[in-house]
């Protein structure tokens, strides 16, 4: 049994492995573009020094902005000193002993399964380790969040677990397609709110893939929802290309869970969102919030 088990951790140690050796690091133009659109400085002080986990690993679509989106998420704490930052795709990172070293988790375009090998291996015995190694992970990082660190998202951290559950409590909302990839109007629902205030209470347009979220997720009843789709502006017909039941599209939110907080945001399947100084304001403040740096009223929008 300890040969097999050995076998599985070093199958496993490769096949996560594999992701990041097709990885394409920004270019230094990119960089350049980043530094450029990086926000002055952070909304909160953080009351301690705070090291988050900047995670990508995929087990199903991997999105190209990846390697972009964690540089400007590790700028973003550089230059405003709001976090240090550790990118990792290795899933052992969610291991307790090692997971307690961080205030919280960003998923950066993370999809399907991450906690488990992208195939599961035939021998039963090594599958059977590899799913008990699963379910030790998934309660590291709900234990994690309960107990009052953080969990934010970008984009397809919405299209990871979808069959989980408590994950798709914590993060908000489960992918369940994207209608539109083009230049949509977004709405602010709640101005007055932090995570917001970059936006300066002002509608605005933006260019990226837009998710719909399954029917009994991202309910505006279970979190503070900040940013939607704007269904007047954009108008009937590109609104019936949603199958929705709800026709609510959010892009945005925040929550509690547990004694933790999560934020999530639907942007971030183009490079250049990670490059938008407005998104980037918004970033940081959410992620502030998840960390527990600045307050944010996360009273879902809507009783139930």
């Amino acid at each position: 049994m300890k040969e097999i088990l050995t076998a599985f951790v070093l199958t496993a140690l490769i096949v996560n492995a594999l992701p990041s050796l097709n990885a394409r690091p920004p270019s230094e133009q990119d960089i350049e573009k980043i530094r450029a659109a990086l926000p002055e400085k952070a909304p909160a002080k953080p009351k301690s020094p705070r090291k988050i986990l900047i995670f990508s690993k995929t087990n199903g679509f991997r999105h190209g902005s990846i390697e972009t989106g964690a540089k400007s998420i590790t700028m973003i704490g550089e230059k405003t000193g709001a976090w240090s930052a550790v990118h990792s795709e290795d899933d052992s990172m969610f291991e307790p002993d090692t997971l307690k070293d961080f205030d919280a988790v960003v998923m950066v375009n993370t999809t399907g399964e991450i906690f488990r090998p992208r195939k599961l291996p035939g021998d039963a015995d090594q599958k059977k380790a590899a799913l008990e190694r699963e379910e030790r992970l998934k309660k590291s990082l709900v234990d994690f969040v309960k107990s009052g660190k953080g969990l934010a998202g970008m984009h397809s951290a919405t299209d990871t677990y979808k069959k989980w559950a408590e994950y798709n409590k914590m993060m908000g909302g489960a992918f369940a397609g994207h209608p539109w990839h083009k230049k949509v109007p977004v709405r602010i629902l709640a101005a007055s709110n932090p995570v917001t205030k970059a936006f300066v209470g002002t509608e605005f347009e933006v260019t990226d893939e837009i998710y719909q979220f399954r029917n009994d997720t991202a309910l505006p009843t279970d979190r503070k929802m900040l940013l939607a789709l704007d269904n007047e502006k954009f108008g009937e017909n590109e609104i019936k290309r949603g199958r929705r039941d709800d026709k609510f599209y959010p892009i945005s939110w925040v929550a509690n869970y547990g004694k933790g907080r999560t934020f999530y945001c639907s942007l971030g399947h183009r490079n250049e969102i990670f490059w938008n100084p407005l998104i980037l304001k918004h970033y940081l403040a959410g992620i502030q919030y998840a960390l527990g740096d600045l307050e944010a009223d996360a009273t879902p929008t809507k009783d139930k």
